[in-house]
């Protein structure tokens, strides 16, 4: 593929035997002929671009039109503390199910301490930890563009405050309470001159569809962990400088927080994230 500035990619070897390329030429043809794909993504590391560029070039040059709709999706690495890359070789491995559970007794510890005059009862604490842990595992993972290497830090992924999945499922549950405590219906409102932080809320809701598109058509699911967390900043903002429940402007506030909540659940909902009505 020197033509191509591509190198050469080996098919096979001198003694017959097949290599990854020779597999993945014909996994990529079965695919296709079982599935009549429109598009085939391949979710692999950064360091394998230009093998991917070699595998779709081949197809192409094998007179395949469906190369031209496969696309490799690059990833960066999780690095250990020190920054450094986990080697298996090493006996620096780690595992997904240690991963959860982790987290999951870190989100019981959290929970715990939390509460107040509502004690959880033993099943109740274990499902919201599950819940919990899994959104600060997902979010913590695709907040990130996924083509830059981070430090694998469980403890900051569980934490309630800052750029976390347990902060985004807090803020979802502060809204949820504030919809709870309300008797009144706000199905219709009048909605006078608007503070700050209304406008700031009501423009940053608007955007969301802006974001879904461009993160499918990027192939970026950050766009929307991202869109999550500048949305929950400035509800928080608004719920401590604008006063709900009983201001003149209720039924509009209410409003305001139902919508909040509603493209909150949808954003996460996206991100694989279940929210919680309380935490």
């Amino acid at each position: 593929l020197k033509d191509y500035d591509l190198g050469v990619v080996l098919i096979k070897k001198s003694d017959g035997a097949t290599l990854y390329a020779t597999r993945d030429l014909a996994a990529a043809i079965d695919r296709y002929k079982k599935y009549k794909f429109d598009k085939m993504f391949y979710e692999v590391g950064e360091e394998q671009k230009l093998y991917f560029q070699q595998i779709f070039k081949v197809l192409e040059l094998m007179n395949y039109s469906f190369a031209k709709n496969c696309k490799h999706i690059p990833h960066g690495l999780y690095l250990d503390s020190d920054g450094k890359k986990f080697a298996t070789r090493k006996g620096k491995t780690v595992f997904m199910e240690d991963i959860f559970n982790e987290t999951k007794n870190l989100a019981e510890k959290e929970l715990i301490s939390r509460q107040e005059k509502e004690k959880l009862s033993k099943s109740e604490l274990g499902k919201k930890a599950i819940a919990i842990a899994r959104a600060a595992i997902l979010y913590g993972d695709l907040k990130n563009y996924r083509e830059n290497n981070m430090i694998f830090d469980i403890d900051r992924f569980v934490s309630f405050e800052g750029d976390t999945g347990p902060y985004l499922m807090y803020s979802y549950a502060r809204a949820s309470s504030i919809l709870r405590k309300s008797k009144k219906s706000f199905k219709k409102f009048e909605a006078s001159e608007l503070e700050e932080k209304e406008k700031e809320l009501v423009t940053k809701l608007s955007q969301f569809p802006d974001v879904v598109e461009n993160s499918y058509k990027s192939l970026n699911p950050s766009l929307i962990a991202n869109y999550s967390y500048q949305l929950a900043q400035i509800f928080n903002e608004f719920y401590h400088t604008c006063k709900v429940l009983g201001s003149e402007q209720e039924n509009f506030r209410l409003a305001l927080v139902e919508s909040f909540r509603q493209v909150l659940k949808n954003s996460l909902g996206l991100l694989g994230i279940e929210t919680l009505e309380k935490m």
